[in-house]
């Protein structure tokens, strides 16, 4: 019998729930060093032990005076003080003797001989003496309870005789890994084996939140096996975090556990992705059921447990920091399901922010790392149209958004080179690479989502790289055209070549099995050309409509098995240890509107790649002619 969700509801009422429930949960308290307690939070009212200063002390380096002596003193008319008797040397933070009440800076006065200072300017009584208390006094409230304890809160609780102070505990969370299929990353994964690495990525957001994290080892899916670990980490922990398992498979035990052990707060979530995330009370204890996807458990994490680690230790969650940016091209989203989608985002001279989606799905890791921020879709609306605008949740700082290049086309290996080298040499900027195909780089080019475009689209008609292209897409515009490389291009062969692949006409062999690279591709473009000019059909070849993105990953199942051949660049052979059975010379150029020639970071960007060390570097790779790299040409459409 299939298992269905029990009540998925919205994330605010999901919120809510789980404010209901623990909102008033709190850890206990512990005594620590103050020295050590940064970032805390205080459990109780803190007063002052000790006044400080609790005596009456020199603010100034000078001389310590009776202020009547000076009385009248001037440039014409100074006042002789007696060294010792009616004026001591004092630096700042001395004690001031019983017998004075006043202090001169050491820049005012002049000294007549050994035994006598000359006074020109008369100073009031307690002139630059710090009072008994100035800096705190005794008995006085320092720090309220429930206040996350800053540097300068410690300076101040240190300076008032405050050694120690109460503070909540930091909530204790077990996390319990579960999935027959789930290995360790020391480990080498067989074939049907995953690596497990959704516990370090939840422990590593938990830590920063303040909680201590335990990590059991990865159980297996057995009901009573996993029900057991959760009623054990119940009663050592503040909270339990069970990963994978949460959905309703056959192998999803957690909601069968949990109804037989605790309270469902709900099962399911409307939100994509991080739908089927189960709340529960387990011994009074919150329980948690993520989902195995990890951006569905690091989406999860972030919206529902992340306001409930800080309020365990009587803290508020900061506001998550957000911008509104615009997009240029038609978002589809499911009606009643609030999306949350990565994106990368470019800002104009008036510092609005254009946001550019990339790769969907629950697993998209590569994604999170390339992303800049979360874009959120309402539940209410079927998705975004052009020129609509809607909340991000920024990843990275805003100002560094600003200052990054964004290029979005065909992918190169180069590429990745270039952006490395030019985060090493402080450039003060990234190179953020959004691998779409040539076709896709120039319509974001087009659209403005991009500050320039990669590729490397052939003419069947006349032979040449992307002129015709550029002219098609952005006539009457002016364009710059920066040669990046000529690479070659052939078929990726398993290694050893046990499918005896010659030519590209044995791809039509009813035993070979080839993956192709997605519509609008350059390497598409070539292929379909090359088969044309071989007179062979789309059809005859087995595994046409089959897609990859990027080179590496077509040269990845080719090396694995799951395709026998595949069309790309000889550098990605290299990288996959694959064969490679070489086929043409192709033209891979960066695009740049010509407006932008005025662009310092565009500017060091040509510079960079015109450096003989960065040619020598991409030849290493394998496979690419840099003899023109880095030469311009302008273009008038």
């Amino acid at each position: 019998m299939v298992k269905k969700y029990l009540d998925k509801i919205s994330a605010a009422a999901a919120l809510n729930k789980i404010k209901n429930k623990f909102g008033s949960l709190r850890t206990k308290s512990e005594v620590i060093k103050t020295a050590d307690a940064e970032s805390r939070v205080t459990a109780q009212a803190v007063y002052a032990k000790r006044s400080a200063p609790d005596f009456y002390a020199s603010a100034m380096d000078g001389i310590a005076v009776k202020a009547e002596k000076t009385a009248g003193a001037s440039e014409r008319s100074p006042v002789k003080l007696k060294v010792g008797s009616e004026a001591q040397a004092v630096d700042t933070g001395d004690p001031i003797p019983a017998r004075f009440n006043a202090v001169i800076k050491i820049e005012e006065i002049n000294k007549a001989d050994e035994n006598h200072y000359l006074i020109e300017k008369g100073v009031p009584p307690w002139n630059h003496i710090r009072s008994i208390g100035e800096s705190v006094v005794k008995g006085n409230l320092l720090i309220t309870a429930a206040h996350k304890l800053s540097d300068y809160d410690l300076a101040a609780l240190l300076e008032a005789g405050v050694t120690e102070v109460e503070v909540y505990k930091r909530p204790v969370v077990t996390i319990i890994p579960t999935g027959d299929e789930l290995v360790t990353a020391e480990q080498d994964p067989k074939q049907g084996e995953l690596v497990e690495f959704n516990s370090q990525m939840i422990k590593a957001a938990l830590r920063k939140w303040g909680a201590e994290v335990n990590i059991t080892e990865i159980l297996a899916d057995q009901k009573e096996l996993i029900g057991r670990n959760m009623l054990e980490a119940a009663e050592t922990s503040n909270l339990v975090i069970v990963l994978s398992g949460s959905s309703a498979g056959r192998g999803d035990f957690t909601i069968d556990i949990l109804k037989n052990e605790g309270e469902i707060l709900f099962h399911g979530v409307n939100v994509m992705p991080g739908k089927p995330l189960i709340a529960a009370a387990v011994k009074g204890i919150p329980v948690f059921g993520l989902p195995g996807y990890p951006l569905s458990a690091w989406i999860d994490n972030q919206l529902f447990i992340r306001e409930l680690i800080y309020s365990m230790q009587a803290d508020q969650a900061p506001n998550f920091e957000e911008i509104e940016a615009e997009v240029k091209r038609k978002i589809p989203s499911e009606i009643g399901l609030e999306e949350f989608l990565r994106v990368n985002l470019i800002s104009d001279t008036k510092n609005k922010f254009t946001a550019v989606p990339l790769k969907r799905g629950s697993s998209a890791m590569e994604s999170m790392l390339k992303a800049d921020g979360i874009l959120r879709i309402t539940a209410n609306k079927e998705g975004l149209h052009p020129g609509d605008k809607a909340p991000v949740m920024l990843l990275k700082d805003r100002n560094k958004i600003k200052k990054d290049l964004l290029l979005i086309g065909s992918h190169d290996l180069s590429l990745d080179l270039i952006k490395n080298e030019i985060k090493k040499r402080n450039y003060k900027f990234d190179l953020k690479l959004q691998t779409v195909g040539s076709m896709a780089g120039l319509t974001a080019l087009r659209r403005n989502e991009s500050d320039l475009a990669g590729a490397h689209l052939l003419d069947p008609e006349s032979g040449e790289y992307n002129i015709s292209y550029l002219k098609r897409f952005f006539k009457g515009q002016k364009l710059l055209l920066v040669n990046l490389v000529y690479r070659e291009q052939g078929l990726y062969l398993k290694k050893g070549n046990p499918k005896n692949i010659k030519s590209i006409k044995d791809l039509t062999k009813s035993n070979i099995n080839y993956i192709n690279r997605q519509r609008g591709a350059g390497t598409r473009v070539l292929f379909d050309f090359l088969l044309k000019e071989n007179n062979i059909k789309a059809e005859e070849i087995s595994g046409y409509q089959k897609e990859e993105y990027t080179h590496i990953a077509a040269a990845a199942a080719v090396g694995r098995g799951s395709a026998d051949a595949a069309l790309g660049i000889r550098a990605a052979a290299e990288v996959m240890d694959v064969d490679f059975l070489p086929l043409e010379e192709e033209k891979y150029d960066l695009i740049i509107k010509e407006n932008r020639l005025d662009d310092p970071r565009i500017n060091k960007l040509i510079e960079l790649i015109n450096q003989a060390e960065i040619k020598t570097e991409i030849e290493k790779l394998g496979g690419y002619n840099c003899q023109e790299t880095g030469k311009i040409t302008k273009l008038q459409l």
